[in-house]
């Protein structure tokens, strides 16, 4: 099953990404404002950069079954930054040579794990960042975190189905490495705005 493997072999690049994009203040309730706008920031530029792109290198029946288009959250992304005045005209360019996967399902699938996959806890960080005093009355700036509302569960767990039955055996190195590879956007990225 692929998506085990994924979630074992990207655990050294998730806990690298989880130490740069404020996990501690976000689980003990003390996220800057600042700070929050970095995270909103650092996911606008990677979907911005990469979104658009994946949807259109999968093959159509796989984008079909995987509902691509209920599944882009840029707009939830450009929603906040204009909640929160972010430009995203000023944002900087990048400082490295961003990753973007063959086109081959197996590592789109990979990259679609990472930026899926922080779309789980989204749930979690949100309910955190409304917790803490400095986004009392800021839920309108939080649409990213909550993109999928009530159909995470469901949404996440027929992205593990599909993942798991489109990708055959000789393609799980492809998409392990695409997923470490995007899980490497963002942690430059995160490095380079820090």
């Amino acid at each position: 099953m692929i998506a085990n493997l994924l979630r074992t072999q990207t655990a050294g690049a998730h806990e690298a990404l989880e130490s740069l994009m404020f996990v501690n203040e976000i689980m003990n309730n003390s996220l800057s404002v600042e700070n929050y706008k970095k995270l909103l920031t650092i996911n606008y530029i990677i979907h911005q950069k990469l979104e658009n792109k994946l949807a259109n290198m999968l093959d159509a029946d796989l984008a079909n079954k995987l509902d691509m288009n209920s599944r882009l959250k840029l707009s939830a992304l450009e929603q906040d930054l204009e909640y929160w005045n972010i430009d995203s005209l000023t944002l900087p360019e990048l400082n490295f040579d961003l990753f973007v996967p063959d086109q081959n399902n197996a590592e789109v699938l990979g990259a679609l794990y990472v930026l899926e996959g922080a779309t789980l806890g989204g749930n979690v960080i949100k309910k955190h960042i409304l917790a803490n005093s400095n986004f009392t009355d800021h839920e309108g700036g939080l649409n990213y975190y909550g993109v999928y509302g009530e159909e995470l569960g469901s949404k996440w767990k027929t992205f593990v189905s599909i993942l798991n039955e489109s990708v055959a055996e000789a393609d799980y190195e492809r998409c392990v490495n695409s997923a470490n590879e995007t899980f490497n956007n963002l942690i430059q990225l995160s490095k380079q705005l820090s």
